[in-house]
């Protein structure tokens, strides 16, 4: 598994992040949007989630423990799509605990290791929390006691192998491929189900299983994670010169940037002032601003700007080919080797 490494300054950086953490501050919702490749339709990335794990055969009725909760995306959307489980969190501390008491059938929220909880759960979800720890393989042998007999444990991470993106995450420590993730689990002593790539773009899903019906992961050798790392960094310094050249060919008042989120925004600290505005289809982020811009719909932005797409290659694609009868620039990524 690649991993960035924990030293003083990281340790010390990643302190100062979440003295004042809030997750998905760009829309002030509770959810992270995903988005439909065709149609562009966003959705809550848990309400995806939640739908997907009740046709994966989970009971009508059971508990279900949420690590690291935050302001319980999960849990809520797990409360709309169900009517029989009990909501349960566990976080660093109890700062989000009145947002998740107005969750219907939220019973209490845990601040302690996972050790000290008593109970036992039906399923345990672990909701990109998995790569914020210093050791995901003992977090995961310990969140192993927590699961009732004949009881599950889901993990989403985002997906490194296809998104280099995921490596400029400040407190992302941790970043996973299908094979590395799978390989994971099975060393925590949990049996690994199928990971899945198609639940949501550029994000992994594993849904724990008993014995019988667990597959045996083949580990990523290490040589091919190490050149796959020395490619993605490469690549993420050939976009950041990119997207400069884009910027200038533009001109002032006439270049903008597709997204609000991790890419667009590490795209901004190496541009400067460069950006002029932000293009974002969720609505929730509409008339909003971001490091000071304004973010607008594509159909907003005046004709003949560019607009660069901060996504990797086949997702920038898809959008271009979508919005393509606007009078726009779109400028591309380069392609990752």
């Amino acid at each position: 598994m690649v991993q960035k490494l924990p030293d003083a300054r990281w340790l010390a950086e990643i302190g100062e992040i979440y003295r004042d953490y809030e997750m998905y501050h760009q829309s002030a919702a509770n959810d992270q949007a995903v988005f439909a490749p065709l149609s562009g339709r966003p959705m809550g990335r848990c309400e995806v989630l939640a739908r997907r794990l009740l046709e994966s055969g989970l009971p009508v009725s059971g508990s279900l423990l949420d690590v690291g909760a935050g302001s319980g995306a999960m849990l809520a959307a797990f409360s709309a799509a169900t009517s029989g489980w009990q909501l349960f969190g566990l976080d660093l501390d109890d700062r989000k605990e009145p947002a998740l008491k107005a969750i219907p059938r939220f019973e209490r929220l845990f601040t302690t290791p996972p050790e000290q909880v008593s109970l036992r759960f039906d399923l345990v979800t672990l909701i990109h929390s998995l790569e914020h720890f210093l050791d995901p393989v003992a977090m995961l042998g310990s969140l192993r006691g927590l699961i009732a007999r004949g009881g599950r444990m889901f993990v989403q991470v985002n997906n490194a192998e296809r998104t280099p993106f995921d490596l400029v995450v400040a407190d992302h420590l941790c970043h996973f491929t299908p094979q590395s993730l799978g390989c994971l689990v099975a060393r925590s002593g949990l049996g690994v189900g199928a990971v899945r790539t198609d639940w949501v773009n550029k994000e992994l899903s594993l849904l724990t299983a008993d014995a019988p019906h667990a597959v045996s992961p083949q580990c990523e050798d290490a040589a091919a994670a190490t050149a796959r790392v020395r490619r993605d960094v490469n690549w993420l310094s050939d976009v950041l010169a990119h997207a400069r050249a884009a910027s200038a060919r533009a001109g002032r008042g006439r270049f903008g940037m597709f997204g609000t989120s991790v890419a667009a925004t590490w795209l901004a600290s190496g541009l400067g002032d460069a950006i002029d505005f932000y293009v974002d289809e969720d609505p929730a982020r509409l008339g909003r601003a971001h490091l000071d811009r304004p973010i607008v719909t594509p159909d907003k932005v005046a004709p003949g700007s560019t607009v660069y797409l901060a996504f990797i290659g086949d997702v920038a694609a898809r959008i271009s080919s979508r919005l393509g009868h606007l009078p726009l620039d779109f400028a591309l990524p380069p392609a990752l080797g």
